[in-house]
C-alpha cells in the first residue's frame, strides 16, 4: 500500500515549474508530502484513507487524509471507520479536501451527509534554488529547536506542535533571527521530504514586521535544503489571511491549487 510512510515520497519533478496547472498526480504528490512533514503522533490507514489525531492540535494533523481507496475499499466503510475513530477520541470527523481526495465527487457527498465546509488554505511553491539566492541576512539554522524557539511559536500559533514536529518523517530544521536585546524577532520550520522542503510556522513578531525577515527566513531555509538537494519549496496559506499571500508571491511563490476542511460537527 502506498502511504505517507512509503520509500518512494519524492514530490513532483521540476517541471512543475513550467506548468501552469498541476496534474492530480503533482496534487497527490505534494498532498502527501505535506501528510508526511506534519504527521500526527497517532495514525491509523485504512484502505489507502490516513486518519490523523493529535489531541486537537491543528486541523491538518486531527483529521483524515483522503488518499486514493485502495484494496477494494468501499467509501462506505472508509467513512464509518473514519467516523468512529474520532468519536471514540472526543473530536468530530474532518476531512481534508484537495484536488485530488478520493473518491471523485467527494466534497460534495460529504455535504450531502452534513459535514460543513470550513477554513480554505491555498498551496504555493517555489523554485528552491531561486530563493536561495535571497538574503539570509542573520537568519540561523539548527536541527534542533534552540532555546526560546518553541515559546515564540506558541506565543505566536497558541498552541504546542512539539509532538506533531517530532513525527515528522524526516528531519525538522529551525530558523530563527535574534535581536540586539537577545529575543527572537522572527521564525520558521523546514521539513524536507525527498526533494521538496515544507515551510510551516512562519512568525515575525508585530514590532519587528516590515523590515524583511521573513524573506530571510525563507533563504535561510531554501539555503539549507538546496545543500541537501531539494528542487522545491512548499507552504501553505490560509485563504483569510491575503498579506501572506502577497508577500510569498513578491518572494517567488506562486498558487497552484487549495484545499478546505470538511467537518462533521453533530455526529449521530
Amino acid at each position: 500500500m502506498v502511504s505517507e510512510l512509503t520509500a518512494d515520497l519524492s514530490g513532483p519533478d521540476e517541471t512543475v515549474f513550467s506548468h501552469q496547472t498541476l496534474t492530480r498526480a503533482d496534487i497527490l504528490a505534494l498532498d502527501r508530502l505535506a501528510a508526511a512533514a506534519w504527521m500526527a503522533p497517532e495514525r491509523e490507514e485504512h484502505g489507502g484513507w490516513l486518519f490523523r489525531f493529535a489531541e486537537g492540535v491543528s486541523r491538518r494533523a486531527n483529521s483524515i487524509a483522503p488518499f486514493p481507496l485502495q484494496d477494494g475499499t468501499q467509501f462506505e466503510d472508509a467513512i464509518a471507520r473514519a467516523e468512529a475513530f474520532y468519536r471514540a477520541r472526543g473530536l468530530p470527523p474532518r476531512l481534508q479536501i484537495s484536488p485530488a481526495a478520493e473518491p471523485e465527487g467527494l466534497d460534495g457527498i460529504l455535504d450531502a451527509r452534513g459535514y460543513e465546509i470550513e477554513s480554505g488554505v491555498t498551496i504555493m511553491i517555489a523554485d528552491a534554488r531561486s530563493l536561495a539566492n535571497g538574503d539570509a541576512g542573520n537568519a540561523d539554522i539548527d536541527q534542533s529547536a534552540p532555546d526560546g524557539w518553541w515559546d515564540a511559536y506558541i506565543e505566536a500559533y497558541s498552541r504546542d506542535a512539539r509532538s506533531v514536529v517530532a513525527e515528522a518523517r524526516e528531519q525538522a530544521f529551525f530558523a530563527q533571527i535574534i535581536g540586539d536585546g537577545g529575543a527572537i524577532e522572527a521564525l520558521g520550520l523546514g521539513v524536507i521530504g525527498g526533494s521538496w522542503l515544507g515551510v510551516f510556522g512562519m512568525y515575525t513578531r508585530p514590532a519587528c514586521r516590515r523590515q524583511g525577515l521573513a524573506q530571510k527566513i525563507i533563504a535561510a531555509l531554501a539555503r539549507f535544503a538546496v545543500d541537501q538537494g531539494v528542487i522545491g519549496v512548499y507552504l501553505q496559506v490560509e485563504d483569510d489571511n491575503p498579506a501572506a499571500r502577497t508577500l510569498y508571491e513578491k518572494l517567488g511563490f506562486r498558487a497552484v491549487y487549495g484545499y478546505h476542511y470538511r467537518t462533521l460537527w453533530n455526529q449521530p
